[in-house]
């Protein structure tokens, strides 16, 4: 019922409204407001590419040191890396092993 007068009420009210025009300089105006306010970056584009060199250089040199210490072969004994393998190659004595086929689980039905 009140969904037309509504409707009505407010084509009306539109219709009254003062009609809005662009200006034609507007998109002059526009792009001298940007000129004048530019907003920078809070950290410079060179000073980024140079800490991104610094930090590429800073883990390539860590690499390569790295590679020189593992060369020298400790005179207690053997590695970690050994100890660990060392120590895995026991498990399959610890783990039951049985070959799974579908005779095994036939009887199951």
């Amino acid at each position: 019922m009140n969904e037309n007068w509504d409707k009505d009420a407010l084509w009306d009210l539109l219709g009254n409204s003062k009609r809005v025009g662009i200006s034609p300089f507007f998109a002059r105006n526009v792009l001298r407001e940007i000129r004048r306010n530019p907003s920078r970056p809070l950290i410079p584009l060179f000073l980024l590419r140079w800490l991104g060199a610094g930090a590429l250089a800073v883990l390539v040199t860590g690499f390569f040191l790295t590679l020189g210490e593992e060369g020298t072969v400790q005179s207690t004994g053997t590695s970690d890396f050994a100890e660990v393998f060392d120590a895995a190659a026991g498990l399959d004595k610890l783990v039951a092993v049985e070959e799974i086929s579908i005779t095994n689980y036939a009887g199951d039905l």
